[in-house]
């Protein structure tokens, strides 16, 4: 492995001297952020910070600046072996010191990059740079993560511990990588992988080209930035959930039950990508509304934290997630429906950026 004091961008190897030339040459500050999280038998734990802080460093040797050591404090990190998740507070009020000290310190353009893709989490990081922005009318502060670099991209580009995420360590810290340890079965599931069994999907190759795609688009945006446009940390966002959270949730047809006064019922998310739902937006039973009021949402799947969310708790920093083939218990208090055959119709907004809906036939035993 290369010695890292030779990297010229590396913030904590730089010199008071070279600081002084870079905030003259190329005054760009890039913060990699990531987590420790489980993503499988095959990664380590430190798969998200690791891709944030590579890719930090490929781009600052294109467009100049330093990047900083990276921040492994994270919110919304899976509830499996070995992760460590801190409250979105905690997150804030880590970010907000930092990014305003290098404003204050000359940086004319800030880069918060980060390798963990949950949105409550990349929600706190857009607020801060857009906060900075407004307090420092002069700087450009920009929340982005790989995935939206490369929602342009053909071929897969969004995964948790499957083929993107395996080739990006392929192509970054091979060592790290053990494909050995999945099973020799490309049906087989894993938990903490969510997608196909990368024992057979993943290559360098990929990690390769998924890296300089997002290198060359993030070189592209800070170019922009030195003519004069203004960053927008939410435009990719609106992309990258349009690609890859579209599509309606469907109507698990015998799920309906009464229970204990509330309708219980479930919703199966058949797209191979997560949906994190911000807000259940409506709701009708047979054309009438139900109001959903007090009801909850459960992920029982092996691996997810969401046991009875608060459908009126839901919002950009309290979202619901709902994983490929997975199902969403629905329980509404208050609503009563007869036994038998009904239309159920919903709509949900995900990641406040998008509806999606649930529409189909509910038999109610």
């Amino acid at each position: 492995m290369a010695d890292p004091s030779l990297d010229p961008t590396a913030y904590e190897f730089v010199r008071p001297a070279r600081m002084r030339e870079v905030l003259e040459e190329a005054p760009i500050a890039f913060l990699p952020v990531g987590c420790v999280e489980y993503h499988g038998p095959h990664l380590p734990l430190g798969v998200d910070m690791l891709t944030a802080d590579n890719l930090c460093h490929r781009t600052a040797a294109v467009t100049g600046g330093v990047v900083l050591p990276p921040l492994w404090l994270a919110s919304g990190v899976l509830p499996l072996p070995h992760g460590i998740v801190v409250d979105v507070s905690v997150l804030r009020a880590v970010v907000r010191p930092i990014l305003r000290q290098l404003a204050e310190g000359g940086f004319k353009v800030i880069v918060v990059f980060s390798g963990h893709g949950a949105l409550d989490h990349l929600h706190v990081l857009r607020k801060e740079t857009d906060r900075l922005m407004d307090e420092f009318p002069d700087v450009n502060a920009l929340t982005t993560v790989w995935n939206e670099l490369n929602a342009g991209m053909e071929g897969d580009i969004h995964d948790h511990g499957a083929k993107v995420e395996t080739s990006y360590l392929m192509e970054f810290h091979p060592d790290t990588v053990d494909l050995t340890t999945l099973e020799d079965d490309p049906d087989a599931e894993h938990v903490g992988v969510y997608a196909a069994n990368p024992r057979f999907t993943a290559n360098r190759e990929w990690g390769a080209t998924m890296a300089g795609h997002a290198v060359r688009r993030l070189a592209g945006l800070i170019e922009g930035f030195a003519a004069g446009e203004r960053a927008d940390s939410w435009l990719m966002l609106r992309q990258l959930v349009s690609r890859l959270q579209s599509g309606d949730l469907e109507v698990v047809t015998d799920s309906g039950r009464m229970v204990n006064g509330s309708l219980r019922f479930e919703l199966l998310n058949p797209h191979p990508q997560s949906k994190y739902i911000t807000q259940l937006s409506s709701l009708a039973i047979d054309g009438h509304p139900a109001d959903p009021a007090g009801g909850t949402l459960a992920n029982p799947s092996v691996g997810e934290g969401h046991t009875d969310t608060p459908i009126d708790l839901l919002g950009p920093l309290s979202g619901f997630y709902i994983r490929r083939d997975q199902t969403m218990v629905v329980s509404i208090p208050g609503t009563r429906v007869e036994r038998g055959v009904h239309h159920l119709a919903a709509g949900f907004i995900l990641a406040d950026v998008l509806e999606v809906g649930a529409s189909g036939t509910l038999r109610i035993r």
